[in-house]
């Protein structure tokens, strides 16, 4: 199983990587989900964990947005989250880009997610309550006045179906076991502007966690 699972987010990892040429102005949301479609095809993961979700400027702000034929265009953000599956185990991973000039509202909103998301994945480890890594993560994203812009949990448990429990949120008291499989994917929303969210497959281990996914999450700039 926990074979599955890495196979799965290296899969993504991978799709992304060859995706990154195609996420520029002019392009279709659509064509970004038909490439993903095509490369998990091509690394023999034809079936996808979920329908893949792909928006682009304003209409970033819709947690979960299906593509459009709405074309990018130049100083939006994009977000992409998809996922496969290996012998029917899924993978998660959702990461957004820039189509530059990058603004300073971006980079600033860009990094308070990123290091929210980090401080999340620090407090995840077996035996933990689920809501203290959604209070760590919402907390943080509170201190920097963002916390209303928050509108879903940190995340949820992965298995064979790619939201199953535990869903990772302060109002959940369920403590975490070795060999589970969680996302931690907070995120900032904001009307009429746009969102950015940073999500990453995390494998509860005996000794701490690990994160599968590996793509880069600096600041990517497509110009």
């Amino acid at each position: 199983m926990i074979d599955c699972f890495k196979q799965a987010a290296a899969i993504s990892d991978q799709i992304l990587t060859e995706l990154l040429p195609i996420i520029k102005p002019g392009t279709k949301e659509k064509t970004i989900a038909q490439k993903i479609k095509e490369l998990a095809t091509h690394y023999k993961s034809p079936n996808l964990a979920f329908k893949t979700l792909v928006a682009s400027g304003k209409r970033a702000a819709e947690p979960h947005a299906l593509p459009t034929n709405k074309q990018l265009q130049p100083g939006e953000m994009v977000f992409v989250d998809f996922g496969v599956k290996v012998n029917g185990f899924c993978s998660d991973i959702t990461r957004t880009f820039f189509l530059g000039p990058i603004t300073k509202k971006q980079k600033k909103i860009y990094q308070i997610v990123k290091e929210s998301q980090q401080l999340a994945i620090k407090k995840v480890a077996a035996g933990v309550n689920v809501s203290e890594i959604d209070k760590t993560a919402r907390n943080y994203i509170k201190k920097h006045n963002y916390g209303k812009y928050f509108i879903h949990s940190t995340g949820h448990g992965i298995r064979k179906h790619v939201h199953v429990k535990p869903r990772i949120h302060y109002k959940e008291t369920y403590k975490l076991k070795a060999g589970e499989v969680i996302s931690i994917e907070p995120a900032i929303y904001i009307k009429n502007w746009g969102g950015i969210r940073i999500e990453d497959m995390v494998l509860l281990t005996k000794t701490g966690a690990e994160v599968l996914t590996k793509f880069e999450k600096g600041i990517m700039v497509l110009e």
